[in-house]
């Protein structure tokens, strides 16, 4: 399978498996519409060729796995190395990771407290548009948008006094747990 030349410096092997690879390519790729080749023949030299990069292929996997478990016994440490490296790359990636969801977060924190603050100052006003997330759309605006009831405001919510039962009930509803969550009522 390998001589001792393959095995000494990898060199010859390589040279071999770029060759199997060219020899496959120009196989699959080769036009010849009129030599006198028949189907069979072709498809015998394709065969031919992606049997011998594969065989080169499998050859440079276990030069390369020897290699490794040369290293692994003769340099343990090295091993060591790399698994702390992969681990301390894989670290920094998953605190990359918390670090977006912490910020998105806090915009969304930022967002339902100007949401709450609207709501308890001005019940009588629609809800303020506040730096809600990029990509969320405001909750004010100018000027009456398509698809929303006549008679409501611009904000979509009508003020409290207009509001439906149902809506009223909601609304009522959310300020009551908003207390809990804030300590000043008892939870339930």
């Amino acid at each position: 399978m390998s001589t001792p030349n393959n095995e000494a410096g990898g060199g010859n092997l390589m040279d071999e498996f770029e060759e199997a690879f060219q020899a496959c390519l120009l196989s699959l790729t080769k036009q010849e519409p009129n030599s006198g080749t028949n189907k069979e023949e072709v498809e015998l030299e394709v065969q031919k060729t992606t049997n011998r990069f594969i065989d080169v292929a499998r050859q440079m996997e276990a030069f390369f796995l020897q290699k490794r478990f040369l290293v692994s016994t003769l340099k343990p440490y090295m091993l060591i190395k790399d698994e702390n490296q992969d681990l301390s790359i894989e670290i920094q990636r998953k605190e990359a990771l918390l670090q977006k969801h912490y910020n998105r977060l806090e915009e969304w924190k930022a967002c339902l407290s100007d949401v709450q603050q609207g709501v308890h100052n001005r019940p009588t006003q629609p809800m303020m548009a506040g730096p809600c997330p990029t990509g969320m759309p405001p909750m004010g605006g100018p000027g009456p948008r398509p698809g929303l009831m006549t008679g409501m405001p611009p904000g979509g919510m009508p003020p409290v006094g207009q509001m439906q039962p149902g809506q009223q009930h909601l609304l009522q509803a959310q300020q009551m747990q908003q207390l809990r969550m804030m300590g000043k009522l008892p939870p339930k």
